[in-house]
Parts: structure tokens; C-alpha cells; sequence
């Protein structure tokens, strides 16, 4: 399996995770808001009660979420590649940027997976070229 197909096996793969965890949260939140118990504990603190999120917005939103972790840890392995130290700083370096390269990811996942598939579309066309011409 090529480099490409992979990441975007991992990119699929957390996506489909934060889906089905958002709809969990999403359904934990409608319940939360029926529970007469729940409503008490915000009243006694004088507060409103949380609206929930919903259905919509929970599944995509944990599932941008997720799908930034493979691209984020893809955009980090991409620049640290370029930095002429050794693995240990740029292992550190990872673990105290993660939720920044995380961010980046949940917004540049999309963006990701199209620029990989064109990548694999763009190699598969040059090899039926090269078959066709010998």
C-alpha cells in the first residue's frame, strides 16, 4: 500500500471514530437534559441549564476533531523531517505542540485527503503513460 493510501486510511479511520464518539456525546447530552436531577444541580448553582449540542453539529464537530490528530502528527512529521536535530528534540518538541498540530489538522484534514488523492490520481495516470509508451 502506498504512503498516500495509508494516510488517507488514518485520516478515514479517526473520522469515522469522532463520528460515532459525537453521536455518543450527543445522545449522553439529550439524556442529561430530560434528567430532573441535572436541571436541580444548575438551579441550586443559579445558572441556565446547557443547551445540548445536537446531533449535526456533535458528529461533525468530533469528527474534524479526530481526523486532525493523523494529519496534524502528518504535518508535524513533514516539518520535522527538514530539521537537522536529532529524534529526541523533535519528539519532545511533538509531544508540546500535539494540540496546535492537532488544530491545524481538524482544519486542514479535508484539504489533506483531497491534495493525497490527487497525488495517487496523479501517479496512477503517469504509470499508464510509461505502460503505454513502453
Amino acid at each position: 500500500m502506498k504512503k498516500e493510501q495509508k494516510q488517507i486510511l488514518y485520516i478515514f479511520t479517526f473520522l469515522i471514530l469522532g463520528c460515532v464518539i459525537g453521536y455518543f456525546v450527543a445522545v449522553t447530552q439529550m439524556k442529561q437534559v430530560s434528567d430532573p436531577e441535572y436541571i436541580a444541580f444548575w438551579a441550586s448553582q443559579d445558572m441556565p441549564v446547557p443547551e445540548p449540542i445536537g446531533f449535526p453539529r456533535s458528529i461533525i464537530s468530533f469528527g474534524m476533531l479526530f481526523s486532525g490528530i493523523p494529519a496534524g502528527v502528518i504535518f508535524f512529521s513533514h516539518i520535522a523531517k527538514k530539521w537537522l536535530t536529532s529524534a529526541a528534540p523533535k519528539i519532545i518538541i511533538g509531544f508540546l505542540t500535539w494540540p496546535i498540530y492537532t488544530l491545524a489538522g481538524a482544519v486542514g484534514a479535508i484539504p489533506l485527503v483531497v491534495y493525497l488523492i490527487y497525488r495517487l490520481w496523479k501517479g496512477r495516470i503517469s504509470c499508464q503513460k510509461c505502460k503505454l509508451h513502453g
